[in-house]
């Protein structure tokens, strides 16, 4: 009779966990196609999650939006990563309209991952299209992520009119409308799963030693 091995059936366990974790976090973001250099170069984008790859210094990369409705806020968060520790990176992100205006912008510089956020609400203009420039104001950057949203504009009260901002950069993963809600929890479940199973493994090192 075959006796049940159950280290067996646990080491299957926590593969099919690391595999479903995994899967879920590479899913979660769709590949960044490389950006144009100028405006007319420019590259679309549609609402959803993206990671990038590397810029050079003082180099940026141009996307764009377009059927954007009039009461819309167009929200871009940006996650750059520096090439080297040690020099740091300065990011740029910021946000046209289709006439070359800028409507937001934010550069910040650090020696680790900076984020950015930004935002702007479409005001009425005759276009529904927007450009996005992410890049490098100084020193290369070893990778970076672009989450873009549309929601509707925030409520104003009486007389007040709608104006262009940029929000101080965000540190926590939390999706800011439904749009990127489903990809930020399969990314959040997939995180979870990752921690469980290194902590089951942990457990079963420990109890091997003792």
């Amino acid at each position: 009779m075959t006796r049940f091995n159950f280290k067996k059936l646990v080491m299957v366990a926590i593969l099919g966990l690391f595999l479903f974790g995994m899967v879920g976090i590479i899913n979660a973001q769709q590949v960044l196609p490389k950006g144009g250099d100028s405006f007319t170069t420019a590259v679309k984008l549609e609402p959803g999650s993206y990671q990038g790859g590397s810029i050079e210094s003082k180099e940026a990369e141009y996307f764009y939006l377009t059927g954007v409705e009039l009461g819309q806020e167009i929200s871009i968060r940006g996650t750059f990563t520096p090439a080297s520790s040690n020099a740091g990176a300065e990011a740029v992100l910021v946000l046209y309209d289709e006439d070359g205006t800028k409507l937001a912008e934010k550069v910040e510089a650090a020696y680790e991952t900076v984020l950015l956020t930004i935002s702007s609400v479409h005001r009425g203009t005759a276009t529904d299209k927007f450009y996005i420039k992410a890049g490098s104001g100084l020193f290369d950057i070893d990778s970076f992520s672009l989450e873009v949203t549309l929601k509707a504009a925030p409520t104003r009260g009486p007389g007040e009119q709608v104006v262009a901002t940029a929000t101080p950069a965000v540190t926590a993963g939390v999706p800011q409308d439904a749009s990127a809600g489903g990809s930020n929890w399969v990314l959040i479940a997939g995180a979870v799963v990752v921690l469980v199973i290194i902590g089951i493994v942990a457990y079963f090192l420990l109890r091997k030693k003792q």
